[in-house]
């Protein structure tokens, strides 16, 4: 995990640097009064019905003391129980997540969150640091539409916070959560939520599980009912410790001839933005050991992350609020209606220390018949595992002191297909899911003289999926295009007592096009673009422990949504120094204003 500090007495480092290996973004912050508490994000709230909510509080006013374990990172859960809201009993047009965090001004290491319900997550991110005159406050939602046949019964809850109070780490996090259930508006169908949801992981309240390499697994065996007709999972894998910026790893060859290039204090183990088993990482799923899906891996940069004073006041994209990413495994439902039971299991490609898992099944049953026969016609993604491993070419040359120069560029080009056929109460549906993704990391290590380490890494990550399904003469084409670009530069000048100033500049986004065409209805399609663009000159310590000095800070981010149903939002904001500079809305919207249709999901979960 993240190693630096930003102190103003270095002597405080000494007994804190054995802890940071274990924590999420590793960076305890404190900095000078000069900063300002206000934190801003782009990000619209969910789109809400013209009608009044019932409200169920989860949690409330809960201050998360220092019962985590640093090490072992196994929090121990804050528990409560839901009871469905008597006022509003369903049908409901939304369900809608809203969570609130705080943590007080001192020193506090960006946490990892979870918040869950009978086994099943409901939220997952990170929270914001802390300094000595900073007390950061923060929002967060979640559209559970699909999720509301779990809130129709009382279940047992708990949220998930490792946060760890003592002498040194004095930030205390204090957080609440609420459902907040719309009735069904007249004129407009409720929409269709899962039968039933299943967490992945066996614990009856759900908690995050933790694999440590590539053949670690989050599973669980299940007996469904034997109606499926079509399976979804939404699955979260979050990088922690040596894994947390895993896109700038590189093979473990190459380890030692590029540590010089590292922000982080080489004796303290990996290095911050070093780290071995290359740098290619990706979900993949299974059944009964059946390859059945892959997901890309978003690279979330948390407030800790290489440089905590690039995201104040605007943090990364998703960094407080994750979006899972959905699976169709609807050509495995025949083979899932057998009546026996199934493993499904999903693992992180090369997973180097470690990652934490999340995952949820969602299941639609087909009412008018109880059991359902078919089979899987076709499944390309078994076959072809050897041709999934990415390649890497290298132009490398190590000079005489040992330090690497030139560039290790990583590709991986990932195709296949999964056909299954159903026979259900409407007729035979066949379901064919078609996948296409590239994944491209480029990095380059310049040493032009003495005291100057540069390293450069564009990384692209595309993925390209469509869902066909025919029913006799009906027909539907789900097409979903997610793109993950990423830009990183760091410069290093060394100075002659070994301390350094960095120059980074880092660019990233989350874009999603989806396009939905179907017999007898008019086609649907949205746009989403959340991005960020960031900079900061920082000055470290010849440990490379502590950030002495920030400037030159800026960035923006720019959320833009729209979508076939009218909906038009665009917001900026704009970042000098750690403050808001300026905000802009409503860019490129004809109506002049940012307007968001009720129906519309600009949160990129679905």
């Amino acid at each position: 995990m993240r190693i630096v500090r930003l102190v103003s007495h270095l002597a405080l480092f000494a007994a804190a640097a054995m802890h940071a290996s274990a924590q999420p973004g590793g960076i305890a912050a404190q900095t000078a009064a000069s900063d300002q508490p206000r934190s801003e994000l782009a990000d619209p709230a969910v789109p809400r019905p013209p009608v009044h909510p019932c409200e169920v509080d989860l949690f409330a006013n809960l201050s998360f003391q220092p019962h985590g374990n640093p090490v072992a990172m196994n929090a121990e859960p804050d528990q409560w129980s839901f009871e469905p809201p008597a006022q509003c009993p369903g049908p409901w047009s939304k369900v809608v997540l809203e969570a609130d965090f705080s943590v007080t001004a001192g020193r506090q290491y960006d946490r990892t969150a979870s918040i869950w319900l009978d086994g099943v997550n409901l939220y997952f991110g990170t929270t914001m640091e802390p300094s000595a005159h900073r007390a950061p406050q923060w929002h967060a939602e979640r559209d559970l539409t699909q999720y509301a046949s779990l809130f129709r019964k009382p279940g047992k809850g708990q949220v998930i916070l490792n946060n760890w109070v003592d002498h040194t780490y004095t930030g205390v996090i204090r957080g609440a959560a609420r459902l907040l259930f719309y009735p069904a508006v007249e004129s407009s169908q409720p929409p269709a939520a899962a039968d039933v949801i299943y967490g992945l992981d066996s614990d009856p309240r759900g908690v995050p599980v933790s694999v440590e390499s590539e053949s670690d697994v989050l599973s669980r065996t299940l007996s469904l009912p034997r109606n499926v007709e079509r399976i979804y999972l939404d699955v979260i894998a979050q990088s922690q410790a040596t894994d947390e910026q895993w896109y700038m790893c590189v093979d473990d060859a190459d380890l030692n001839p590029t540590r010089d290039y590292s922000l982080g204090p080489p004796a303290s183990g990996d290095p911050l933005e070093q780290c071995g088993n290359g740098n290619f990482r990706e979900v993949e799923v299974t059944i009964d050991g059946q390859p059945a899906g892959r997901a890309p891996v978003y690279p979330w940069t948390y407030t800790g992350g290489v440089d905590p004073y690039l995201w104040r006041p605007t943090p990364d994209v998703q960094t407080l609020n994750f979006a899972p990413y959905q699976i169709d495994l609807t050509p495995f439902a025949a083979l899932l209606d057998d009546g026996h039971s199934h493993a499904i299991a999903m693992r992180v490609i090369a997973a180097h220390h470690f990652f934490s898992l999340a995952a949820n099944l969602l299941i639609y049953q087909d009412h008018g018949r109880q059991v359902l026969t078919g089979r899987l016609l076709e499944n390309t993604l078994a076959g072809n595992r050897a041709q999934l491993v990415p390649h890497v070419d290298k132009k490398w040359k190590t000079q005489s002191d040992g330090i690497g120069r030139g560039r290790v560029d990583t590709f991986q080009h990932g195709l296949y297909s999964i056909v299954g056929e159903l026979n259900t109460s409407r007729g035979r549906v066949l379901t064919r899911v078609e996948h296409q993704s590239t994944y491209t990391n480029r990095q380059s290590f310049l040493h032009p003289d003495a005291t100057t380490y540069r390293q450069i890494i564009t990384m692209d990550v595309q993925a390209l999926e469509t869902t066909s399904t025919s029913n006799g003469n009906r027909h539907r084409k789900l097409v979903r295009r997610m793109h993950y670009p990423l830009f990183l530069d760091v410069i290093k000048h060394m100075k002659p007592d070994g301390s350094f100033t960095a120059v980074i500049a880092m660019r990233q986004a989350y874009v999603k096009r989806l396009e939905d065409s179907r017999t007898g209805a008019a086609p649907f399609w949205s746009r989403l673009n959340d991005s960020i663009d960031t900079h900061d000159t920082a000055d470290f310590n010849a440990a490379g422990t502590a950030i002495l000095n920030s400037r030159d800070q800026y960035g923006h981010q720019l959320f833009e949504f729209s979508d076939s149903l009218g909906s038009c939002y665009a917001r900026l904001v704009e970042s000098r120094g750690g403050e808001v500079a300026s905000t802009a809305s409503a860019a490129g919207c004809k109506s002049g204003a940012n307007s968001l249709n009720w129906h519309s999901s600009p949160q990129a979960i679905y």
